[in-house]
């Protein structure tokens, strides 16, 4: 329970209320971490959530489309084979409403609703030096003390809004994908202008154009969409997850990008051009990831494989995309296959035969301005109803920097990670007592929920380490953070996602006017990340300072 209080903390306002800890988010970081610190280490925990309910990401992200890009056998909880019993998806790619309903099932299931605080975004958290404990500020006013404030607000949780001209002067309805609300939106018969080609612009294009009376898609750079072959899933293959679901835990920890695929031990060039084709028709099919990471293992590591992988799926532009212009605007080129977050889409280069879609190339007739009526790019105007921005997220960082976040003698977050982030296995940051990210800055990006439950494993067995060894904080070392932030820099300087043309992207920070290009997650691979974190716990929490 927690311990009322009524003395004055950092800042206007009377403290209510003490925990021991503090957990923003209530989506698949924050329901864990609550259960583990509430129920198994019987601690005071308070958490808050922006949104009226559980959910994080799938709370929000509510546009035409939106699924995951992980198989449904993954794309869930492994704790508890009890939850796991008493759930199943229906389709291979889970859609939005049905993964919040999962979030929803697992909230209700351990009873996790009643400590947190919806409809409260917390604006500030200040470290209070005198009294080693975080003070936290919300928006509805509430100020709490907590022994560790613990992050679960997710890698793409923070809209990005590029900063176009005269955005206020639109007189029609403009709405960003991350911010979808259907019953405000009415998209029939309307002209529609489809900004951003990334993986939400991708999932959102072929329903919005059955809505529209005529879709405009202003695109910069074209991506690499593999098929996502979903499908309504068989009463076998639902009851098989149930039965494996320990094996599939263990397989997915032993992956790269925690997922259940297995290396093919092949190499593009090493097999003749029949074999290649087949092997690549036959990953096209099955669809998702199993073209990138079942079809040759040196695509990520050699750009003349890669470049195999980029033509068949140019190739698979052109047979389906009937104007040879369209297609040619719709081929990637420039960068490699999956140094950009690879999308599997469901009709999305089909919908470009729809008579009523159109396709703009920004990269070369850039958008100048919005305008009342619509918006105009350097050649021409266009009238528009609705935009939708599909312009993505300030990844990784944008969603703990928009907090206003204060360390020891008031080190602001920020102004640390003004040149990229600084943490020590994407955990803590020196200066920072017992600020505990979870899926942190420089930690892998990989299949999320698999993610989670790793590192909320840490975070709760330090926590437990600590208390039971009389010690009161935690934060990573200046050698420890510098350490692990140069490996990150040196392996993704050292893979083709960090070559040419593709260091261009929201992976290192590109995609936001302003930010520091510098990597924000790790490329090393989910499985090496798991053995860091574990190995830097049995030395004793190596490379951060307890005391």
């Amino acid at each position: 329970m927690s311990v009322q209080t009524t003395h004055k903390g950092a800042g206007a306002g009377e403290i209510t209320a003490t925990f021991d800890a503090v957990i923003i988010g209530a989506g698949f970081s924050g329901l864990y971490m609550m259960h583990r610190l509430r129920d198994e280490q019987g601690l005071s925990v308070r958490g808050y959530e922006a949104g009226s309910g559980v959910g994080g990401t799938w709370y929000w992200n509510r546009y035409p489309g939106a699924r995951t890009d992980s198989l449904h056998s993954i794309y869930r909880f492994t704790f508890s084979r009890e939850l796991a019993k008493q759930w199943s998806f229906t389709e291979r790619y889970p859609r939005q409403a049905e993964v919040l309903e999962y979030l929803e099932f697992v909230a209700d299931r351990l009873d996790l609703r009643k400590n947190f605080h919806f409809d409260t975004r917390v604006e500030a958290a200040h470290y209070d030096d005198e009294t080693a404990t975080w003070i936290v500020t919300t928006d509805t006013g509430e100020k709490v003390a907590a022994t560790y404030l613990i992050t679960g607000v997710g890698l793409l949780s923070a809209p990005n809004l590029p900063p176009f001209k005269n955005l206020d002067s639109f007189q029609g309805q403009w709405i960003h994908a991350s911010k979808w609300h259907e019953d405000e939106v009415d998209l029939a018969g309307k002209r529609v202008g489809l900004i951003g080609t990334g993986s939400t612009g991708i999932q959102i294009l072929p329903h919005v154009a059955e809505q529209a009376g005529e879709v405009t898609v202003f695109q910069r750079t074209p991506n690499y969409v593999v098929p996502a072959q979903n499908r309504v899933l068989t009463d076998e293959e639902r009851n098989e997850v149930k039965s494996n679901v320990q094996q599939i835990r263990e397989r997915v920890r032993q992956h790269p990008f925690a997922m259940p695929f297995t290396s093919t031990g092949k190499k593009a060039l090493e097999v003749d051009e029949n074999t290649r084709r087949a092997i690549y028709q036959k990953a096209w099919d099955d669809g998702g990831f199993h073209f990138l990471f079942e079809t040759f293992d040196d695509l990520q590591l050699d750009e003349a494989a890669n470049e195999t992988a980029c033509e068949f799926i140019r190739e698979k532009i052109r047979e389906v995309v009937k104007d040879p212009d369209v297609a040619e605007m719709l081929s990637p080129r420039g960068y490699p296959y999956g140094s950009k977050r690879p999308p599997a889409g469901t009709n999305y280069y089909e919908t470009y035969n729809r008579p009523n879609v159109k396709l703009v190339d920004v990269s070369t007739d850039a958008i100048e301005e919005i305008t009342p009526d619509g918006l105009r790019t350097k050649s021409r105007e266009f009238e528009l109803d609705v935009i939708v921005f599909a312009t993505g997220f300030d990844a990784s960082t944008g969603s703990l920097t928009r907090i206003d976040i204060r360390g020891r003698n008031g080190l602001s977050l920020a102004e640390k990670w003004q040149s990229g982030p600084i943490t020590n296995l994407g955990f803590s940051s020196a200066g920072f007592p017992n600020l505990l990210m979870i899926t942190g800055p420089l930690s892998p990006f990989a299949n999320i929920p698999t993610c989670v439950e790793e590192t909320v494993d840490w975070i709760n067995d330090c926590i437990a380490h600590m208390r039971q060894n009389g010690k009161h904080s935690i934060e990573a070392s200046p050698v420890g953070e510098q350490a692990w932030t140069q490996h990150v820099t040196e392996v993704g300087n050292a893979i083709l996602a960090a070559k040419g043309e593709a260091v261009n992207t929201w992976f290192a920070g590109a995609n936001i006017e302003g930010k520091a290009h510098a990597f924000n997650v790790y490329f090393g691979g989910a499985d090496a990340y798991f053995g860091a974190i574990h190995q830097a716990a049995e030395k004793e929490y190596e490379g951060f300072v307890l005391s």
